[in-house]
């Protein structure tokens, strides 16, 4: 499976890099989501990890990512505990301006074989598009600044 999602952001692509090189910046561009704990952030390099949870009660989904490759155009992650069978995501910055920037983001994915893994997996490849679109307004929210965004 193959999931794309692309937006330009008003800053140059030197900012958008050190954006999100604070190990912060995921926590910050995620909802809120139900039970949301956040165990380990990393600053993007080779080798370096983020692992949080979410869920209800004993009911946890762990997920685990390690940075595979980082450049100053960008950064790969890729799952080694979650939900999915495998999960690769491409995060890609693009000067389009000496100050606009667009970020690419690209998933490729495997629906894992057992039946109730492979439901929450296929819940969450769902709701990706409604994930980035978050994501591209917080983005924007914090790095063209202004008054509309929500802490």
């Amino acid at each position: 499976m193959k999931f794309r999602y692309s937006f330009e952001v008003r800053a140059p692509i030197e900012r958008v890099m050190c954006f999100h090189q604070d190990p912060m910046t995921l926590r910050r561009l995620t909802p809120p989501l139900p039970g949301m704990r956040w165990e380990q952030q990393e600053t993007p390099r080779p080798g370096s990890r983020v692992r949080f949870s979410f869920g209800i009660g004993p009911v946890r989904i762990r997920w685990t990512a390690r940075h595979v490759e980082v450049s100053p155009h960008g950064f790969v992650d890729e799952q080694e505990e979650g939900p999915f069978a495998r999960w690769r995501h491409h995060h890609r910055f693009e000067a389009i301006g000496p100050a606009s920037t667009r970020i690419l983001d690209e998933i490729e994915a495997d629906l894992p074989g057992p039946p109730l893994r492979r439901a929450v997996a296929w819940v969450i490849w769902m709701g990706l598009p409604l994930l980035f679109a978050y994501r591209a307004w917080k983005t924007r929210c914090m790095l063209e600044g202004g008054d509309r965004c929500v802490p």
